[in-house]
């Protein structure tokens, strides 16, 4: 019976990254200007990126800092 939950228990987890939702292509604003400390819109941009977070899930933060 051990081996049979633990199986079960692998194919469950191998199986969550397939449901879960990702932004794609991400990449910096190519505008971003490093002498200034003005405000260059989006650091990060790419694709489905309000997709990324989901109600009830992991929802992953990547923290930058800028200055």
């Amino acid at each position: 019976m051990t081996r049979r939950m633990t199986l079960a228990f692998l194919a469950l987890c191998l199986s969550i990254p397939i449901m879960l939702a990702a932004a794609e292509n991400l990449r910096l604003n190519p505008r971003l200007d490093y002498a200034s400390d003005s405000h260059d819109g989006p650091l990060i941009t790419g694709d489905h990126l309000e997709d990324g977070a989901v109600p009830g899930r992991p929802n992953y933060v990547f923290m930058f800092g800028e200055g």
